[in-house]
């Protein structure tokens, strides 16, 4: 197995948490709960909260608003190795 193939392995598997904290982020942004937060396009407020914590009200969800962050920095750099590695 090439390294390019395990770097696009690794940044699947690590892409798979992304849709329960996507859904916890906008529904805790939106405060909405049902199926429709992932399927509109509201990104005004999503931009805004990522570099603010104006939309977080509690500590538990400044917590998670700072893994997703985290979780955030993390894909965006294997996305970023996955798309420079050398061929």
């Amino acid at each position: 197995m090439s390294p390019r193939t395990a770097l696009l392995i690794v940044f699947l598997l690590y892409g798979l948490p992304l849709f329960r904290l996507r859904y916890q982020w906008r529904s805790t942004v939106y405060r909405r709960y049902d199926w429709k937060i992932h399927v509109l396009p509201w990104f005004g407020h999503d931009l805004a909260a990522l570099f603010t914590n104006r939309y977080f009200r509690t500590d538990e969800e400044r917590a998670m608003a700072r893994r997703f962050r985290i979780y955030l920095a993390g894909y965006a750099i294997l996305a970023v190795s996955v798309i420079r590695w050398p061929w």
